[in-house]
């Protein structure tokens, strides 16, 4: 697959809680989240299967899921698996060249039967008012993943759902936090729920706490108050402020672009960010992935059980890996020319994206794809770049 071209961005005209979030650490990841076309490059298999849960835990709280508890979950298993047949057809074709159907994508059950859990603790705790509510109107569909708005429209964002009668904002993971964080609500999730605190004061409601629900159920809370509210609005519109002065006096996604190990660790730009590969170092390989870029200096390809799989040699030019030599092993021929580009040839300049290293020890690398996360990158034609010489 060719690179693709690097983001033309334009100023924003709000900032929502995700994009004030990856502001923090690189404001060119900001406009991407902002502004890039996804479908250039393929999505995190958890992406799509929590784009799936959210769906599901969002639906449970109308009136449209009720009766038993095997009823609303085998409801809510039917939703998961409509939403996940939808978003399949859309994703990038390196994803379904990775995956043959929605239901092979990784972990697949496991968030289905997550999402069917979550609705029927939902549908047990509605309050029995909303049991009379009418289907289309009442607080009901305003406080489940329903816009908000700032005043001033420079804050936008869809909390998962508010509890107006216990003055809550309550957002679900997909996901489950490492044993030490389980328990506690991040700096990146206070912030989150202090900026849906500070749209719901802005469209009259009251709230006074802040709720992450996670994928194996543990509940996590902190207070709120309005001060707090207040003062993380005003530093996401310092950061959309960023942003929009950085565009204004001329920048470049790559100049936008803050490559450290903590801000690129699963960053979706990095096939296309020259920060990223201008910068990098061994050093961070521990945190941020194996990831390199380097020259062709064989090819070769065997068929095994019915399956064309390549190995390039290359020699290490850029990214994650200090070896002055590396065998990129067993990479399904599928995969390279999914977008009609040719197989890479000698003297060819390539990035693999989120490679795992076999042998640490040699000093030859031999690395391997992930199914789940690697992806491999044609930078340069070897018709544009004389192949040097091996000697």
């Amino acid at each position: 697959m060719q690179v693709p071209e690097t983001p033309t961005i334009a100023p924003l005209d709000h900032i929502s809680p995700s994009i004030y979030e990856a502001s923090l650490k690189c404001l060119a990841k900001a406009t991407w989240y902002a502004q890039g076309d996804r479908r250039t490059l393929p999505d995190h298999p958890a992406a799509i299967l929590g784009i799936c849960f959210h769906t599901v835990v969002a639906a449970s709280h109308y009136l449209n899921m009720t009766g038993e508890r095997s009823a609303v979950r085998e409801a809510a298993r039917s939703l998961f698996d409509r939403k996940a047949a939808t978003l399949y057809e859309n994703v990038h074709p390196l994803s379904k060249a990775k995956f043959s159907s929605p239901e092979r994508l990784p972990y697949y059950n496991l968030y289905r039967e997550r999402a069917a859990l979550y609705a029927s603790q939902v549908v047990d705790n509605r309050p029995p008012r909303l049991e009379s509510a009418p289907r289309t109107t009442g607080p009901a569909l305003r406080r489940t993943e329903a816009r908000f708005e700032s005043a001033d429209g420079l804050i936008v964002g869809r909390p998962d759902y508010i509890d107006t009668d216990a003055q809550t904002i309550v957002d679900y993971k997909s996901g489950v936090s490492a044993i030490d964080q389980a328990d506690a609500v991040s700096e990146a999730e206070t912030r989150q729920l202090r900026v849906y605190a500070y749209l719901a004061f802005e469209n009259g409601i009251a709230v006074s706490k802040g709720v992450i629900v996670r994928g194996d159920g543990r509940r996590c809370q902190i207070e709120i108050t309005k001060n707090e509210a207040d003062g993380e609005a005003s530093s996401a519109k310092a950061q959309l402020q960023a942003i929009n002065g950085a565009l204004a006096d001329g920048q470049s996604f790559d100049r936008l672009a803050s490559a450290s190990v903590q801000n690129c660790q699963m960053c979706p730009c990095l096939p296309f960010c020259e920060t990223f590969w201008r910068e990098s170092k061994a050093e961070w390989v521990e945190q941020c992935g194996m990831h390199v870029e380097g020259i062709v200096r064989e090819v070769s390809s065997i068929i095994a059980q019915g399956v064309a799989l390549v190995t390039l040699r290359i020699e290490p030019q850029r990214g994650t890996l200090n070896c002055a030599s590396a065998f990129i092993e067993q990479i399904p021929e599928e995969w390279l020319i999914i977008d009609g580009t040719a197989i890479p040839t000698v003297g060819d300049v390539v990035r693999v994206v989120h490679a795992r290293r076999s042998d640490a020890e040699l000093a030859v690398a031999s690395l391997r794809v992930d199914k789940a996360l690697t992806s491999l990158w044609s930078v340069l034609r070897s018709e544009e770049t004389p192949a040097e010489s091996d000697g």
